[in-house]
This record gives C-alpha cells, sequence and structure tokens, in this order.
C-alpha cells in the first residue's frame, strides 16, 4: 500500500512539474490506464476504473485526497501538522436486478433421525442395547464447504435452477458410550462397549461429494441491496470415505472402514435467507447404512448457511 501511494504521489508531482495540456490519457486501444486532469487548481491522477485508483492534489500541495476502490484517504498538510483521515464509501443499496445463486459457502448443522428401525436385530436373534446409535446431538455436526455453483436463470433474474459442487462432513456422536464395527469384519454393524470412565467422545463421521439441484426464488420482500429468496430441491451425495473415533483423557483411537454406508444418498432441502445468510434443512431419503447390514435409519440436518463468504 505504501509503496502503491508513493508511486502515485510521484505520478502527482511530475505532473505538477511537466503536464503542457489539460488532460492527458495514457491507455492500450479503448482503455484508459492513466487519465491525468489538471485545471489550474488541482491535479486529477486516475488509474483504472472508478474501481481503481485515484490521487486528487490542490494547487498549493497541502490537502491530497487519495481513493482506493471504496476507501478513501485525506491527507492535510496545516499550521499544527499533517494529520490523515480515512473513510469508506457505502455501497449502493439498489438492487442491481443480477441473479446470485446461494449454494457455494460454508454450512454448519445438527444431525438428528427423522426415522429409526433396529427390527433386524430380532430377525436375527441378536441381542443389542436398544436405540444403540442414539445421538448426542449437540456434538453431532455436520460442516459442508461447497466450492462451486452454477444458476441457469430467467431473463428477469427472479428464479434459477441451481447446481454445483461440495463436500459434506457428518459425525454422528454416540450418547451411549459404544462405538460400532463390522460383526467378523464383514457382517452386519454391531455395538461395541467402551469403557465409560473418562471417555469423553464416540462417534462416526461420513464424508460425501455432494452435488445440489435446486430451484431458488428470489421474493419481492427486501432490505436494501439484499432480497429474501427460497431455494427447494434434492442434493445427491457419494460417500467417500467414514471412520469411528472414540476419545479418552490420555488416549484415543480412531479406525476407518465402509462400515457399511450407503454408497450414495440423496437428501430433499429447503432453504430460506436473507443476502448472505440463510437456514435450511436437509431431509435425507436414503438410510445411513445399507438395506440389511445395520439398524435402518434416515438422518435429517438442521442448520445455518453462509453462503458467499
Amino acid at each position: 500500500m505504501k509503496r502503491l501511494t508513493t508511486f502515485i504521489l510521484c505520478i502527482v508531482f511530475a505532473v505538477n512539474l511537466s503536464a503542457q495540456t489539460d488532460t492527458t490519457k495514457v491507455g492500450t486501444k479503448n482503455k484508459n490506464v492513466v487519465t491525468v486532469i489538471e485545471d489550474g487548481e488541482k491535479v486529477q491522477v486516475k488509474v483504472g476504473n472508478n474501481n481503481g485508483v485515484e490521487v486528487i492534489t490542490d494547487e498549493w500541495g497541502d490537502t491530497t485526497h487519495i481513493r482506493i476502490g471504496r476507501r478513501t484517504f485525506d491527507v492535510v498538510e496545516g499550521w499544527e501538522g499533517t494529520h490523515i483521515s480515512v473513510n469508506k464509501e457505502s455501497r449502493d443499496s439498489r438492487w442491481t436486478g443480477s441473479f446470485n445463486p446461494h449454494w457455494a459457502g460454508l454450512e454448519l448443522g445438527m444431525n438428528y433421525y427423522h426415522q429409526t428401525d433396529y427390527s433386524l436385530y430380532n430377525t436375527i436373534n441378536t441381542v443389542v442395547p436398544p436405540d444403540f446409535m442414539e445421538l448426542h446431538n449437540a456434538k453431532s455436526i455436520t460442516v459442508n464447504l461447497n466450492f462451486a455453483e452454477w444458476a441457469f436463470k430467467n431473463e428477469a433474474n427472479n428464479f434459477g435452477l441451481v447446481t454445483g459442487l461440495g463436500f459434506s462432513f457428518m459425525d454422528f456422536t454416540f450418547d451411549q458410550p459404544l462405538t460400532i464395527e463390522k460383526a467378523g469384519g464383514n457382517g452386519i454393524i454391531m455395538p461395541v462397549d467402551l469403557d465409560p470412565d473418562g471417555l469423553k467422545k464416540t462417534k462416526l463421521n461420513v464424508s460425501y461429494l455432494t452435488a445440489p439441484l435446486m430451484l431458488e426464488i428470489k421474493t419481492p420482500l427486501r432490505m436494501g441491496h439484499k432480497r429474501l429468496y427460497l431455494a427447494g430441491g434434492v442434493i445427491g451425495g457419494v460417500n467417500i470415505g467414514s471412520h469411528t473415533k472414540f476419545k479418552y483423557k490420555n488416549d484415543k483411537e480412531k479406525n476407518k472402514s465402509s462400515f457399511n454406508i450407503s454408497k450414495f444418498k440423496y437428501d430433499l432441502t429447503g432453504r430460506i435467507g436473507f443476502g448472505d445468510f440463510c437456514v435450511f434443512v436437509n431431509y435425507s431419503m436414503v438410510p445411513l447404512f445399507e438395506t440389511n447390514r445395520g439398524p435402518e435409519l434416515y438422518p435429517v440436518t438442521f442448520g445455518f448457511s453462509f453462503p458467499n463468504i
């Protein structure tokens, strides 16, 4: 920043000494790179467009106005010394009419089950703790990192079909002192008791590569340049890894396995938001485990989304 300001001030000084015309433009083809305007009272040097850099100095050189993007710096040399004031120009609060999808960004959510069924263990005459996959919901967190988005919009820019790509990392933290494994190494999911003394956390983590197909609508309701939007559709997911982990005060263990997790999933999603914040719910239509390879559990995630961060 200091080098840029010094360079521009040198341009201003040189123009004050040698400029022979009122307006000097330096550019390539039809694009001006540097524009210098001298009207006898001040010298104005402008680099780039309105979002670039601009320096204005008066004839006596005791006041210099520097604008870099939306920030302005006024350097004033007075009898009591030199002082600098810094300001930030406000954005235009009018809605531009453009369509900005709200998928790419960061999402945080809390996991529950909207449907559970442990009857598989009755059919194989196996006794297991009731509801052994019951969750500690406050610690069963989903983190979604959505890194790409595309939108197919209408001419009025008030609704569009949105798709993209992302990663989803889902923690299912057990409420009971146990972990899970596949019986015999490749059988159905079975609970394994853990010593509750000193147990800090025990969980199953599942990771997905995700892609949405959502219809997003911009409503007439607005707050400044931000509009209320609604979105709904389907989020598909491909399982890319899973592991269990349990932790004691001075020890922890992590085990990687497929754990009979369903290879593909799809969630129904609903979203409502203002600007770069929204709330969402993802309602899974596919059980967490493959059919007859574990308890029949259907996750649901409630959370907050921070798109375009």
